[in-house]
C-alpha cells in the first residue's frame, strides 16, 4: 500500500512553509516521495516554493480536487503515480478552500486499485485569524474536523491568553485531534516522530463543506518598492479577498507577495520565479470590478 499524508488548513495558514519542513524528515523514512499540489487560482506558484525535491511532484489548478471540475485529473495523476514511478509516501497539499473528508472516498475509486491508504491528515491552524474564519467558512470547520494532528503557526504574532482560547476552541472541534504548536512552521523531532507513529484511520462520513470562494488572476506590477507594492495591493483588494499570492515586480527583481486577510508580506524570490506580474486573488462570491487594479 501507498501511504498518502493529506496537508489541509485554510488560506495563508502556512502549508507551503510546512511541507519544507516535512518532506526532508518523511525522506528519512520513506525512499521514494510523491508530492500532490492543489491550488485554487488558474496560475500556480506553490511548486515553484519546495526547496526539497521530491521523487514526483504534480500540480493541479483551477479548482478544489474534491471538486468535479478537476476530479478526473486528480484520478489521473495518482494512478499514473502508482503505476509509474511508484512511491512510497504521497504527501497532499489540498487548496485552502477545500473539504477533507471525501478524501477516503477518492483513494478507494476502482481507477485507483485499492493501492492507496490515508496515513492521516494534518491540519495547519494560523493563531491569528482561525478564529475569525471559523465563524463564517464551512471548509475551514471541515478541516478542523478532519485533523488527525493540528499543526499551529503564528503562535508569535498571539498574546498567550489568545493562543489558550484557540487551543480550547479547537478541542471543541475536535478533540481527539493531537495539538502542536509549530513556530516558523517547524517541530522538534520528538514531535515528528509522534506524527509518524499515529496509526492510520478512515475519516467519518459527512456531507461535503461548501463555501462560495472564487479564485481570479489579475496583472500586478511592476512596483518602485516593497512599500509602494504592499500599499497599492492593500488599496486595491476588496475585504471579501481572504488570499492573495504571487510573483510582482519591485525594483527590477521579482519577489513573492502574499496577501492574508488584510496583511500584506514581500519576499525575494529567484531570478527564474514565474509568472512575474500576476497575482491569484481568492474571495468570496467574489468579482473582478471588485478588485481596483
Amino acid at each position: 500500500m501507498i501511504d498518502v499524508i493529506l496537508l489541509t488548513g485554510f488560506l495563508g495558514s502556512g502549508k507551503t512553509t510546512f511541507l519544507n519542513e516535512m518532506l526532508p524528515v518523511l525522506a528519512c523514512k520513506y525512499q521514494r516521495i510523491a508530492v500532490v499540489m492543489n491550488e485554487f487560482g488558474s496560475v500556480g506558484i506553490d511548486g515553484r516554493l519546495i526547496d526539497y525535491h521530491p521523487t514526483d511532484l504534480v500540480e493541479l489548478q483551477k479548482g478544489s480536487i474534491f471538486c468535479v471540475c478537476i476530479r478526473d485529473d486528480f484520478l489521473a495523476a495518482m494512478k499514473e503515480l502508482a503505476e509509474g514511478s511508484k512511491p512510497e509516501l504521497v504527501v497532499i497539499e489540498a487548496t485552502g478552500v477545500a473539504d477533507p473528508f471525501e478524501m477516503g472516498d477518492f483513494l478507494a475509486y476502482p481507477e485507483l486499485g485499492g493501492v492507496y491508504r490515508l496515513f492521516g491528515t494534518i491540519t495547519m491552524v494560523d493563531a491569528v485569524n482561525f478564529t475569525k474564519v471559523i465563524q463564517t467558512m464551512r471548509a475551514a470547520r471541515a478541516q478542523a474536523q478532519a485533523a488527525d494532528v493540528f499543526v499551529i503557526t503564528k503562535p508569535d504574532m498571539v498574546d498567550e491568553g489568545h493562543l489558550t482560547r484557540l487551543r480550547e476552541l479547537l478541542t471543541e472541534l475536535n478533540a481527539d485531534a493531537v495539538q502542536l504548536v509549530a513556530p516558523y512552521g517547524r517541530l522538534n523531532q520528538a514531535e515528528w516522530d509522534m506524527i509518524l507513529s499515529l496509526p492510520a484511520e478512515a475519516l467519518g462520513e459527512r456531507v461535503p463543506a461548501r463555501d462560495p470562494m472564487v479564485s481570479i488572476t489579475i496583472p500586478a506590477g511592476p512596483f518602485g518598492s516593497t512599500v509602494e507594492a504592499c500599499e497599492t495591493i492593500a488599496a486595491a483588494l476588496p475585504a471579501n479577498v481572504l488570499r492573495a499570492k504571487g510573483f510582482v515586480d519591485i525594483g527590477g527583481r521579482p519577489h513573492l507577495l502574499q496577501y492574508t486577510m488584510g496583511r500584506v508580506e514581500v519576499a525575494e524570490a529567484a531570478d527564474d520565479a514565474e509568472p512575474v506580474g500576476q497575482l491569484v486573488v481568492i474571495g468570496i462570491n467574489l468579482k473582478r470590478d471588485q478588485i481596483d487594479v
